[in-house]
């Protein structure tokens, strides 16, 4: 049996708001299941994906301006979402 490496994900430029992409679309649809669990995994994922696309791009801000734009938006419906549960529990 022979055992093969996986490569390493590139964080780069377009390669690395990619990934960001497929992490906000998973975001996404975790959320409009209403499926915490996912989400909160996907949140912790998301930390260290962000911190490995900035450390990817060095100097160059623009794909990370471009994937954090994106995931604003996904971040913002969460908040409200969450504070939607938060009233309903209240009541």
């Amino acid at each position: 049996m022979a055992l093969s490496a996986v490569p390493s994900p590139d964080y780069r430029g377009d390669a690395g708001v990619e990934q960001v992409r497929q992490l906000r679309n998973e975001l996404v649809q975790a959320l409009q299941a209403e499926d915490w669990w996912t989400v909160r995994e996907l949140d912790r994922a998301c930390a260290g994906l962000v911190e490995r696309v900035i450390a990817a791009n060095g100097g160059d801000g623009t794909a990370l301006v471009r994937a954090l734009s994106e995931l604003k938006g996904v971040y913002a419906n969460l908040i409200e979402q969450c504070q939607e549960e938060v009233l309903k529990l209240a009541l």
